[in-house]
């Protein structure tokens, strides 16, 4: 596979919906106590356009501290073409104020490395910070800061997030990311919905926008300046026993590479400190 492909692929998953589930906030930290603890297990394949593919996986532990305090422990491998890296992930969230509706700080941090054939080694750093904060019973509004340095693309990426309750059960999104900074040249709009009843969930959104920095292949060509980015990924839901399920499926779109992913995940349920096994 050429290079240049193999760095848009990386932007791909730099920018795109790796798994889309991540891109809701963090839940509440009180609705992370009643559960006291859970394991969150994933695994992904993918296919890339001119014929190659990949896949992953990640672990992690989440955890309450108190009642409003949340943390989160795990790694993450990924690989496509010949391309693949390692991080590690710490995460926390945690409720502040008196009032009922408390806003919702949160962070998590993505630490890692990877390497582009045998020759090209990169650093994979990605950390998040940001506020939730619930306006009315229906109204949410989230503000949200990344800074992401990997391989060459670096920069920050402030968004602002509006979610709407229009039932009990139906939740939809809407956000505008637009990039500070670096090279990544990215202003992207997504919009989601999410459904969440007693025995089955759903999801469904859409990305899209400039997305990529002025990507350099390992020759030091220039693959395409600004290219756009278009994604579209689609899940459902459903919890068994002490598990809940969740199968998404994402296509994606940057500078004619095209990556379609299908990711499994897994969230046990581990017993509360004192319960019985």
């Amino acid at each position: 596979m050429r290079a240049g492909a193999i760095t848009v692929g990386l932007a791909l998953l730099v920018f795109g919906c790796r798994f889309a589930a991540a891109q809701q906030p963090p839940a509440p930290a009180g609705a992370a106590a009643a559960v006291d603890q859970r394991l969150v297990l994933s695994t992904d394949g993918s296919t890339l356009s001119g014929g190659s593919g990949g896949g992953g996986g990640s672990a992690t532990w989440v955890g309450s501290i108190t009642t409003d305090a949340v943390i989160g422990a795990g790694a993450e491998y990924q690989q496509i073409a010949n391309s693949h890296w390692t991080a590690g992930v710490v995460s926390g969230s945690l409720a502040v104020g008196r009032a009922q509706a408390k806003p919702h700080l949160y962070v998590e941090v993505h630490e890692g490395s990877g390497n582009i054939g045998a020759a090209h080694a990169f650093t994979y750093s990605l950390a998040v910070g940001g506020v939730l904060a619930t306006l009315t019973p229906r109204l949410s509004v989230q503000l949200e800061e990344r800074r992401i340095d990997i391989d060459t693309s670096h920069g920050n990426l402030p968004k602002f997030g509006v979610s709407f309750r229009v039932t009990p059960q139906l939740l939809a999104s809407a956000s505008y990311a637009y990039s500070a900074g670096g090279n990544l040249g990215t202003k992207l709009t997504t919009v989601r919905l999410d459904y969440g009843g007693s025995s089955l969930s759903a999801l469904a959104g859409a990305v899209w926008g400039p997305a990529a920095p002025a990507v350099l292949n390992l020759f030091g060509q220039v693959v395409r300046p600004g290219p756009t980015l278009t994604e579209g990924f689609v899940g459902i839901g459903k919890p068994v026993g002490r598990t809940s399920w969740l199968l998404v499926g994402d296509y994606t779109e940057a500078a004619g590479a095209k990556r379609t992913t299908v990711t499994l995940a897994c969230t046990v349920q581990l017993p509360a400190r004192g319960q019985p096994q």
